[in-house]
């Protein structure tokens, strides 16, 4: 019997999973590969930070969608992707031998900038223990008059340290003061300006402190671009994304960045017998942000092109939308929005997004 891989549990492989629950492939050995049993949801981790979610409301038991789906489960990490000799490696040195590979493994957070960090430092990847790290952080903390520092202007960086600071006011962990440090290119760069007024407006009333300059570490300290330095107690990276270093070395063909290269159909352009979905490809044809929004999306096709790859069917080709929907929470049940051009704020939006995230999560 021919085996198919899924390496990872990634928002796509869930999707792919749970619809194979009432179709499941014919004849085909399946495999899910996963370091944890639990998939945590990135979408609510800031409301779980927050306060507003308990962490078994922010999570789904993998494992157990996997076995209900008729797949064999592997509780580990692949180090290593043969893809010329259809195998994969784990960290205890086992080989996994596949006849068709999928990947939705995400990506790690980049790093560059504060290598060699002296201090406390979390990183916001993998979920997984980012969750048990801020966990640790809340039980010994409780720590009044603490300086967190969130280095990252995107989307995540944002949420979070609006989360750290309603938990504070809260009571929850009480730093006495919270800076996001954007970089250079300043906060939520990627957004139209409306949206980035919102944000700007919305932690000014939140007391945090916005740093649009770069951040190096330096020992214990911080050292923005103008040479002044700063000292926190403890700094959350959410600097973006980068690729597993196995991929690089993997002989898939990858980009300049190390993510794997798709196709229209999230097929490997190197090794046809091998797709991928989520933050850990990239396509040539055009540019996609990382964002779980297009992982969701992308989940159908997969599960379609790697039925049809099994059956020897036709592919399915995915189109993302012009106009995708965003929801940023803003730590204190309410969030801003945007849709193409337009951008909207408040308590309803937020209602709106713990809507569809609850669904999300339920739906497993």
């Amino acid at each position: 019997m021919k085996r198919l891989v899924l390496m990872g549990a990634g928002h796509a492989h869930l999707i792919v999973l749970k619809q194979w629950l009432s179709a499941p492939l014919k004849d085909v050995e399946l495999v899910l590969v996963t370091p944890s049993a639990w998939q945590y949801y990135s979408g609510m981790l800031p409301g779980w930070v927050a306060g507003h979610y308990s962490v078994d409301q922010c999570r789904i038991d993998a494992r157990s969608l996997a076995l209900a789906a008729g797949a064999r489960v592997v509780l580990g990490s692949v180090i290593e992707v043969r893809a010329d000799k259809k195998q994969v490696r784990m960290t205890d040195g086992d080989l996994l031998d596949y006849d068709w590979l999928s990947i939705d493994i995400g990506a790690t957070t980049n790093l560059e900038s504060l290598r060699g960090y002296a201090g406390t430092l979390l990183s916001i990847k993998p979920l997984g223990q980012f969750h048990q790290q801020w966990s640790r952080h809340h039980e010994r903390s409780g720590a009044k008059g603490a300086h967190i520092a969130l280095v990252g202007g995107g989307a995540a960086g944002a949420e979070l340290a609006m989360a750290v600071a309603h938990a504070g006011r809260a009571g929850a962990t009480a730093p006495a003061k919270v800076s996001l440090i954007t970089g250079n290119q300043g906060l939520l760069p990627d957004f139209r300006p409306r949206i980035r007024k919102l944000a700007h407006n919305k932690l000014a009333a939140l007391g945090i402190e916005v740093v649009e300059q770069r951040a190096e570490a330096a020992g214990h300290d911080l050292v923005l671009t103008d040479g002044v330095t700063m000292r926190p107690d403890l700094v959350m990276a959410a600097t973006g994304s980068e690729a597993f270093s196995f991929l690089a070395t993997s002989g898939l063909a990858v980009d300049a960045q190390g993510f794997v290269l798709v196709n229209e159909h999230q097929q490997s352009l190197s090794h046809p017998e091998v797709f991928a979905a989520g933050d850990v490809c990239s396509r040539l044809d055009q540019s996609l942000n990382r964002s779980g929004v297009h992982a969701v999306r992308t989940a159908p096709v997969l599960a379609a092109n790697l039925r049809a790859a099994t059956e020897s069917g036709e592919f399915t080709a995915f189109q993302p939308r012009t106009n995708t929907l965003y929801l940023l929470s803003c730590g204190d049940k309410t969030a801003i929005g945007s849709y193409g051009p337009f951008a909207f704020s408040g308590q309803w939006v937020w209602r709106l997004k713990d809507k569809i995230d609850r669904r999300f999560v339920g739906g497993f």
